[in-house]
């Protein structure tokens, strides 16, 4: 009977606790619902890839964050160019920013004063 409450009492505080019960998780794509802009932070082939696919070309340049598990942020600025019949900037994360370790890294996309579309993020594993 102690067990059961006992596990009982452990899963309520748990469970009062969300921050703390569960990891958070953003995004590593997203599409505007008009197609209009797409962003990802996914990886292919093992390299990270930071992109951003427009319909048109609603700016020419654009300045890209990425806030590391240290809290420190990095931000540099990058061209729109042209992509067959879309625009478009594909960066790799590796080599225009540092790599700070294992956790959550956090990517925004800015012009003109004015984040673009979505915060997104990925995490990065520590080395086995």
């Amino acid at each position: 009977m102690r067990r059961i409450l006992l596990l009982t009492l452990t899963v309520v505080s748990l469970l009062a606790l969300p921050g703390l019960a569960e990891a958070h998780h953003r995004p590593t794509s997203y599409c505007s619902p008009t197609g209009d802009i797409c962003q990802s932070t996914t990886k292919m082939d093992g390299i990270r890839w930071l992109r951003i696919g427009l319909f048109a070309k609603y700016f020419n340049r654009y300045k890209l964050c990425v806030k590391a598990p240290d809290d420190t942020r990095e931000c540099h600025i990058f061209e729109i160019r042209a992509q067959g019949s879309t625009f478009g900037s594909s960066i790799r994360w590796g080599r225009h920013f540092p790599q700070k370790g294992p956790g959550p890294y956090v990517v925004t996309w800015w012009t003109g004063g004015q984040r673009v579309g979505h915060i997104l993020g990925f995490h990065r594993r520590a080395a086995a």
